[in-house]
Parts: structure tokens; sequence; C-alpha cells
């Protein structure tokens, strides 16, 4: 029998294809808006300068992914300067957590979605969560959390509490 002989685990937003796609969208409108500030016309001048700060708010957004971290006793969130340099950390011990929770929450368009959480509950209530992934309620994306999912409850030793089976 093969076991799983991970001590930690990590969630990271740069290792989403949809991260990367969105920085070489970035990269193309910017170098699509270039006739508005080659342009001798006045009004083309303000909707480049309109057009670039549209673009280096995206790039900010892009430029500083967050990612999820855990060794079994502690959780840390994480602010990355493109995904390679931390600038802003959370950390929260594991202990504080009752159990490993998949939910599966309706969207209005596309897919619902899938979020993996650490849960502590009063009363029969959510009392604390922490997010740790959230992933897109297909079957492959599913999968992915549930196998994050047994993961993380296997670092933590948190029980694993229900799995979104949905689609």
């Amino acid at each position: 029998m093969k076991q799983n002989l991970k001590t930690s685990l990590t969630h990271r937003g740069i290792s989403k294809l949809s991260w990367w796609l969105f920085g070489a969208a970035m990269i193309a409108a910017a170098w699509w808006g270039q006739p508005l500030v080659d342009s001798v016309h006045f009004e083309n001048h303000f909707f480049g300068v309109f057009w670039y700060s549209m673009i280096a708010l995206g790039l900010m957004f892009w430029s500083l992914p967050s990612e999820q971290f855990t060794d079994g006793k502690l959780l840390e969130r994480r602010t990355m300067l493109l995904g390679l340099l931390p600038l802003w950390r959370k950390s929260e011990p594991v202990s504080g957590f009752e159990r490993v929770e998949l939910t599966q929450e309706p969207n209005v368009f596309g897919k619902d979605s899938v979020w993996l959480s650490l849960i502590t509950t009063e009363d029969g209530e959510t009392k604390r969560r922490f997010v740790f992934a959230y992933f897109p309620a297909s079957h492959r994306g599913i999968a992915k959390a549930q196998q994050m999912a047994g993961d993380l409850s296997q670092i933590s030793g948190l029980p694993f509490a229900q799995a979104a089976t949905e689609v």
C-alpha cells in the first residue's frame, strides 16, 4: 500500500493557467493601446491615459497573487510579488479549527464554486472559516478539491467533513 508522505501543502495562484493568460492579455492590451498615445489628436491622449491606467491597475492586482500554506501546525496566507517574494503574511494555528470541509456554492453565471475550508462551528453554525482553495464545480475541479481536501486533512490531522459531489 502506497502512503502519501506529504508534510506540507501549498495552494498557489500562479500555478493556474488563468493567472498566466491574464498577464499575457495585459501585455497584449498594452501593445494594442499604443496608437492612443502616439496619436496627434488630444482626445486620443486622454483615452490613452485612461487605457493605460486601467492596464496598470490590472497589472497591480495580477502581480500580487496570494497563496495558502500549511505544515500541519500553522495555516498561512501570503501575498506574493509575482509569486516569488512574500510581501504580507497572516498566520493562524491549525489547532483553532475542527474540520476540513468542501462546500459548493451556486453561481449565477457559469459553473458553481467549490471552496476548500477549515471550519470551526459553535451551536451548529460556522464560527470561523479559513478558505484554503477554490475550484470550479466541474468533475475535474471536484476531483482536485477532494484530493487536496484529503491531503489537507492528513497533514493537519483534522477530519474531512464532507465532499462536494454535485456538478
